[in-house]
């Protein structure tokens, strides 16, 4: 069972940063300094002008922040005005998806818009969105993209969604009505979770193959990552729209200690590693 809260109109709901301080730098401008020396190293020769949507990683940016950046480089500032953000709860379990009645989110960069659900007259009345703050205030993998967004894009508001049980043709058709050109389509997942080194590099693979062949059977039966299930459902969605892929960055949190994507292995944490992976759809 959950709750559900929804808006209080006499007030602006806001959603303080959970995680700053611990997956990303409090101070702001120590926070944008990492982010521009992250979006620095990534060697993509030009943005990608028909960009739709991320696959990027969610851990601690001295993990995965130079994997993520591979994505976020590509993102032409002026080209979007709405981001939907797709990704697992790590606290609850719940059916649907799951929308929040903020008015703003924070971070140590400033505050970004939400879109209400009500304001997109496809889904207003969707019995497959529920809206919760209890869901949303201490989960991490959504608010971790938002200091990149905010330092590559000029100007953007914001659909949070975290993804229950839920078939994935229904959560397409829910959320094709509401995508266009404006709109940026990210999902937020790392892959595998604390394997041996050379196991996750074979097991990372297969993900990855599964999703560059949009392959949603093989990636249902192979497929080894936290965020399954926004990823099926972002790869229903390409293969309706015809969008293409291509891998950007991928390397686990053994070899991140190089920090580029050009793996260097580190002995020290090789027995547990988290796999990452930084992927493009476009059309």
């Amino acid at each position: 069972m959950f709750s559900m809260q929804r808006k209080n109109t006499n007030n602006l709901l806001i959603r303080p940063s959970s995680v700053a301080g611990t997956f990303y730098p409090e101070d702001p401008e120590e926070l944008k300094k990492t982010i521009q020396g992250l979006l620095s190293k990534v060697t993509t020769k030009e943005k990608q002008k028909n960009l739709r949507s991320l696959i990027l990683p969610h851990a601690g940016y001295i993990y995965s922040g130079q994997i993520a950046a591979y994505g976020y480089k590509t993102i032409k500032p002026d080209t979007f005005n709405r981001v939907i953000l797709l990704g697992p709860s790590h606290h609850f379990s719940f059916k649907g998806l799951a929308a929040t009645p903020e008015s703003f989110w924070k971070t140590p960069l400033g505050k970004v818009k939400i879109i209400a659900k009500d304001k997109f007259a496809k889904i207003k009345e969707e019995k497959n969105i529920v809206e919760s703050i209890e869901f949303h205030r201490p989960e991490h993998c959504l608010e971790v993209q938002l200091p990149f967004l905010q330092m590559t894009l000029s100007n953007f508001e914001l659909f949070p969604l975290l993804i229950g049980e839920i078939d994935t043709s229904i959560a397409a058709d829910i959320l094709m009505p509401i995508i266009n050109k404006k709109t940026l389509l990210i999902v937020s997942s790392d892959l595998s979770h604390y394997m041996p080194y050379s196991q996750a590099k074979i097991a990372d693979k297969a993900t990855i193959d599964s999703i560059l062949k949009n392959d949603i059977e093989q990636f249902n039966e192979y497929g080894n990552a936290c965020g399954k299930k926004p990823i099926e459902i972002l790869l229903e969605i390409a293969k309706r729209k015809k969008w293409n892929s291509k891998l950007l960055c991928a390397m686990n949190s053994g070899e991140t200690v190089g920090g580029i994507c050009l793996p260097q292995k580190n002995d020290q944490d090789e027995n547990q590693v988290v796999g990452y992976a930084s992927i493009m759809f476009y059309e």
